[in-house]
């Protein structure tokens, strides 16, 4: 078994802008994203620990360390400004990695 050194990219923020920044990680390169609901506890109270519809969306992209950059770069300057949102990066090891780099 054959282990690829890929990167995680964590966005998780409110749900109006999730689907958009998953389209925009594809435009940019990403092959694909997962999308769930989240909630959490963090520096600026609770968010969505009420049973409902979700406000709080997590967004994540496997992909490779440059492709990751862009991704942050652009989530950052494009939402954080106006948007509840934090992204980070993560080093991941992944079976079949050259799925996750978009051809």
């Amino acid at each position: 078994m054959q282990l690829y050194p890929l990167k995680l990219v964590t966005v998780v923020g409110e749900t109006v802008i999730m689907d958009d920044i998953a389209k925009e990680g594809q435009q940019l390169g990403a092959s694909g994203y997962t999308l769930s609901e989240v909630v959490g506890q963090g520096s600026r109270s609770a968010r969505n620990v009420i049973v409902g519809a979700s406000k709080t969306m997590k967004c994540e992209f496997v992909v490779p360390m440059d492709l990751a950059e862009k991704i942050l770069k652009h989530v950052s300057y494009t939402y954080f400004e106006h948007y509840a949102c934090i992204a980070w990066l993560s080093d991941v090891q992944v079976v079949r990695g050259e799925a996750y780099v978009a051809k």
